[in-house]
């Protein structure tokens, strides 16, 4: 992806449009929406090319943190609460995260990422950071810690081109932990590893 672009002006993919549809339906289901704006929104979904086009068709549907497609540029910054952001948004090439008395909770695993190499500033000051990355992406956590932590329980990716996230920043009386999903066990698990699945 071109980094240049703006997360409104990135193309919408198969996927995204789906994300969009599913909102609109549970919509229907509850009341929120009759079958005519459904079809007319619907028509809007099926023609967006963009992740800005798709944005707005939900926008009175769900609260901001709860919408299908997340265009906020803004830093991840949890002051003295909690704040979290998952779900399918757009990772900036560099990303800001910051806990000063509170909880940053940042899933990556249903992100877009703007390029291969992401440098992320992670920094704790009395508080936390737990990063969630999908299988696959190859996790390197820098900076410094002072009576605090900077973990990561991710694995090694299997490919040799596999996306970067490159961590710094510092943990002071504060922790940074990043963690990727656990592989599946048992013989289902296994099975799946051996097809190459999991």
């Amino acid at each position: 992806m071109n980094e240049s672009v703006p997360p409104a002006g990135l193309r919408a993919a198969n996927a995204d449009r789906e994300r969009v549809l599913e909102v609109l339906r549970a919509a229907v289901a509850d009341g929120r929406l009759d079958l005519s704006e459904f079809d007319e929104r619907a028509d809007r979904v099926n023609a967006a090319r963009t992740l800005g086009d798709l944005a707005p068709v939900t926008a009175d549907l769900l609260p901001p943190e709860r919408q299908p497609i997340l265009l906020d540029e803004a830093p991840v910054a949890a002051l003295f609460g909690n704040q979290t952001r998952s779900g399918r948004w757009v990772v900036q090439a560099r990303q800001v995260v910051f806990a000063l008395g509170g909880t940053a909770e940042v899933d990556m695993r249903e992100a877009l990422l703007v390029r291969g190499h992401i440098r992320m500033t992670a920094s704790a000051l009395f508080g936390r950071i737990r990063l969630q990355v999908p299988e696959g992406v190859e996790v390197r956590v820098r900076g410094w810690s002072f009576l605090g932590l900077r973990s990561t329980s991710t694995r090694p990716p299997r490919s040799g081109d596999a996306p970067v996230l490159e961590i710094q920043g510092f943990s002071l009386l504060g922790s940074l932990r990043v963690s990727s999903p656990r592989r599946r066990r048992g013989l289902l698990g296994r099975g799946r590893e051996r097809r190459g699945l999991a």
